[in-house]
């Protein structure tokens, strides 16, 4: 499936088979109403996919571009238990508020307030199909929205990603620091110990020396200073730096969670696409292996279904404990679609344990039992929701690919994955089937 930069012109959208689009950035909004279609859209090459369990999410995701090779085209598709309709025009103006040029489609009959058309999705032999039901009339954009898009948001780093700390500049004000992403709290004290002439400025969490820093009536650390600032200079100086460090938390928080899925904890897809594209990066400088692990649960769709949401949201909430438990230290569980999940088996360090690697408690061959442990794990594991079902009928099915020998690229381990996660269904489930390369690296 596709989203063209504007509507289809006939009665639904281009199914898989259609020539590649422009990049466009889609953040899909709700759960099992919208399952297939993130589905498809996950394996589009032209579409940056973004999940988004409410609404007050998807807009945090609209604010926040992964980096600045990012799609500035941006599409919204939400589901009905996302944005009721007493909510749509409060949240279409708060979407276009981030971006006015936004396009907002929901699953309904007709478009909510606020959006531009309603969809529906159904599956033929040529894939899955988009038709769009019916289009907004055209009207003038609300006071509200700005006629321009807004200024560029600064974009937020992969946690763990390897790159270089830049010191802020001792010439920086705070404002500056933190438009070009660097630490607005660390310009404060550098222009804090330039007006007074100071060795040493910092923020300490608790102790006696220093003054307490607040803000909002909350305490935020204790400003300490050498030599130490006059009594009232140094509740002054406080005052001013308290509203930076409170700010620089927020962002940490922001970033942290613009890289994690909300219901399960694990790594979203944007992280993913960070660290497995910087994984194999090293791997390739160091001549170490990357495997990736592309799984679901089996049959997610019935258990949903008979037992509720809240037990699907059970399902994969354990499945990620589970799955952490039995995983490396240096490892990453993803979350990459609604029951699909990818895990990047990456030691930086390479293999250790013997000649070549082979049989040490953390190398390469490892991971094949890691995975049979979390098979397992999750069959055996008692799920309060499931009732009469819990333990023994959960499964999972996948496949494993390898760098470079599976593929040599962020896509084609995917793709790689991907196709051997689908062997695996036919071959009646329960299953994970293992690309050439990880045949020959976890020693399956």
């Amino acid at each position: 499936m596709k989203l063209p930069p504007d509507f289809p012109r006939d009665a639904s959208a281009a199914t898989a088979s259609t020539p590649a689009l422009d990049p466009v950035r889609v953040i899909v909004v709700g759960r099992t109403a919208l399952s297939g279609i993130d589905s498809v859209l996950r394996r589009d090459r032209s579409v940056e996919l973004i999940r988004a369990r409410t609404a007050l999410a998807a807009i945090g995701e609209a604010a926040c571009p992964i980096d600045h090779d990012s799609p500035s085209d941006l599409t919204v598709i939400a589901s009905p238990e996302a944005v009721p309709a007493g909510r749509s025009a409060a949240f279409a103006a708060a979407i276009r508020t981030v971006d006015a040029h936004a396009r907002l489609l929901n699953l309904g009959e007709r478009p909510l307030e606020g959006f531009d058309a309603a969809i529906a999705a159904s599956t033929d032999a040529g894939g899955l199909v988009v038709h769009v039901r019916h289009r907004a009339t055209p009207a003038a954009a609300p006071a509200s929205v700005p006629s321009q898009p807004p200024a560029t948001v600064t974009p937020l780093p992969a946690p763990e990603a390897p790159s270089e700390t830049i010191p802020a500049p001792d010439d920086l004000d705070p404002a500056a620091a933190l438009a070009t992403g660097r630490d607005p709290v660390l310009a404060a004290l550098n222009a804090l110990k330039r007006r007074w002439n100071l060795t040493d400025a910092r923020i300490a969490d608790d102790g006696d020396k220093g003054v307490a820093i607040t803000f909002n009536a909350r305490p935020t650390g204790r400003l300490v200073t050498d030599p130490p600032l006059p009594a009232e200079a140094a509740a002054r100086e406080a005052e001013a730096i308290a509203p930076w460090i409170a700010l620089a938390r927020q962002q940490e928080q922001l970033r942290q969670a613009a890289f994690t899925d909300e219901l399960t904890g694990a790594w979203n897809r944007r992280y993913f696409n960070r660290f497995l594209a910087a994984a194999i990066e090293s791997a390739a400088d160091k001549r170490h292996t990357v495997t990736l692990l592309v799984f679901d649960v089996d049959n997610f769709k019935i258990y949903n279904d008979r037992f509720g949401h809240s037990a699907g949201d059970e399902i994969l909430r354990e499945a990620v404990r589970l799955l952490n438990t039995c995983i490396r230290a240096t490892d990453r569980v993803c979350r990459v679609g609604g029951d699909e999940f990818a895990v990047i088996f990456h030691d930086p360090a390479g293999p250790r344990g013997g000649a070549g690697g082979n049989g040490g408690p953390t190398s390469p061959q490892s991971i094949a039992e890691i995975v049979r442990r979390f098979q397992r794990a999750i069959c055996d594991h008692r799920f309060p929701k499931l009732a009469e079902l819990a333990p023994g009928t959960l499964t999972i099915s996948g496949g494993m690919a390898t760098f470079p020998w599976d593929g040599r690229t962020v896509q084609q381990l995917l793709d790689r994955a991907d196709e051997l996660a689908m062997h695996s269904k036919q071959q009646g489930k329960n299953k994970i089937a293992f690309g050439p390369g990880a045949e020959q690296v976890c020693g399956s």
